[in-house]
């Protein structure tokens, strides 16, 4: 490596690492400023005892309950009541480096072999999520979303990021072993329609390999299987048989035709801009062979846990957060070849302002759910039967809605209720 490649390594690295620096500040702060809300108190009650969590041990009880009643997604859910246990400062910690995580995902899943500290990626990935998705505060700041679909996903992809690890002679080519089967099984038991999606294609990949007379490792095939199991764990909970047999439907077909319309409509409204540049490139021919038939399985796997969905009788687009990513690397997988640097600081530029933006939204409606929060406890210390308290809506892309109901004995007021001792109704304007 000549003097001129090594200084252009080290800014690239120094970049690099103050970009991540920069993000994880960036996320710190609005993790501080997102409040407990919604879910958040029904999973801080144990499922068990129907008290406070007070532990480990209690949150392993609570979600056997959870499995039986209510659904499969044990690891996210248990991830949840943890942080709940141990407190807000620790998650606002944690979840900032499970975010950091998904970006270093994305770029691993999509940074050319050859370049090391290819930063415009990164740049492209947090742009993309702070300027262009519209439930950011769900799925990456609000604990309970956070847990489902940011720590989720990121666990959820484990599996693509062994096959290309072990498929480049990484560290998996010749040490996968009981780890790889490990992180799969945890991979299988996130949620359902990544964990279906992923699966499908990681199965895929090795039926490749094995057609082609490519090394098929006994550990991807254990892996597999551990991928399946967990996945079969999450899927057959008697909570989501449970939850539902309240659902009925004249036609099934029609309903699934319906599901498939408002799965395909959805992921076309959140990824258009991906799938627009991924053919200007593509025809542009931008991209080597190699990456743009890996960024084609991307982008089949980001579709597959996006169709996966039509399974579910429950629609959410916060449920598209693993469609999202996997599109987005598929795109910056085409686009890893195109000199990136002045757009990727022009981008720069414009997240630093949608951050400040984003800090200003997130402490406007913490300020609004304080003065609910002191209502409560103002209530709670004259000792009073109830009170009356107001939605707070959502006004930003990087927060959640907090919306009561009209009936006091329904959910959330019936959990807020139970959490704060006091019975909580929605006041009338």
């Amino acid at each position: 490596m000549s003097t001129s490649d090594a200084c252009t390594k080290r800014r690239h690295q120094l970049i690099f690492v103050l970009l991540l620096a920069m993000i994880a500040g960036t996320m710190l702060y609005l993790n501080h400023h997102t409040p407990l809300q919604m879910d958040d108190y029904d999973y801080s009650i144990s499922w068990a005892t129907g008290k406070p969590v007070s532990g480990f041990f209690d949150v392993i009880a609570s979600q056997i309950e959870h499995y039986n009643l209510w659904g499969g997604r044990s690891i996210v859910h248990a991830l949840a009541q943890i942080f709940l246990y141990w407190g807000k400062a620790v998650f606002n910690v944690l979840n900032t480096g499970m975010y950091v995580l998904l970006l270093l995902e994305i770029y691993a899943l999509s940074k050319p072999r050859e370049k090391a500290y290819c930063w415009p990626i990164l740049a492209f990935a947090h742009a993309f999520f702070m300027l262009f998705l519209p439930f950011f505060g769900t799925v990456f700041l609000w604990l309970d979303g956070a847990c489902n679909y940011l720590w989720g996903t990121a666990l959820g992809l484990l599996p693509l990021l062994l096959y290309r690890n072990a498929a480049e002679g990484g560290f998996f080519s010749k040490h996968g072993g009981v780890l790889a089967v490990v992180l799969s099984f945890l991979a299988g038991w996130t949620n359902e329609n990544t964990a279906c999606g992923v699966l499908a294609m990681t199965a895929c990949l090795l039926l490749m390999d094995w057609r082609k007379n490519r090394p098929v490792r006994p550990w991807q095939a254990a892996a597999l299987f551990a991928q399946a199991a967990g996945a079969a764990l999450m899927i057959l909970a008697p909570g989501n048989f449970a939850r539902a047999s309240v659902y009925s439907y004249e036609s099934m077909l029609l309903e699934f035709i319906k599901r498939m319309v408002i799965i395909a409509l959805y992921t076309g409204l959140y990824t258009v801009i991906l799938w627009i540049v991924a053919a200007f490139l593509i025809y542009k021919r931008k991209s080597t062979k190699v990456r743009t038939v890996w960024a084609a399985i991307l982008f089949a796997c980001s579709l597959l846990c996006a169709f996966a969905m039509v399974a579910s009788p429950e629609l959410s687009d916060r449920s598209l957060t693993s469609t999202v990513v996997l599109a987005l690397a598929a795109c910056l997988t085409l686009a890893a070849d195109v000199k990136m640097e002045k757009l990727a600081l022009v981008l720069l530029v414009l997240t630093a302002a949608r951050s400040v933006q984003a800090a200003g939204d997130v402490r406007a409606h913490e300020a609004r759910w304080q003065i609910q929060l002191d209502r409560i406890q103002q209530a709670v210390s004259a000792g009073e039967e109830s009170v009356e308290i107001d939605s707070v809506p959502s006004e930003s892309p990087f927060t959640m809605g907090i919306i009561l109901s009209e009936n006091p004995d329904e959910w959330p007021n019936k959990t807020l209720s139970k959490w704060f001792g006091v019975k909580i109704l929605e006041r009338k304007l």
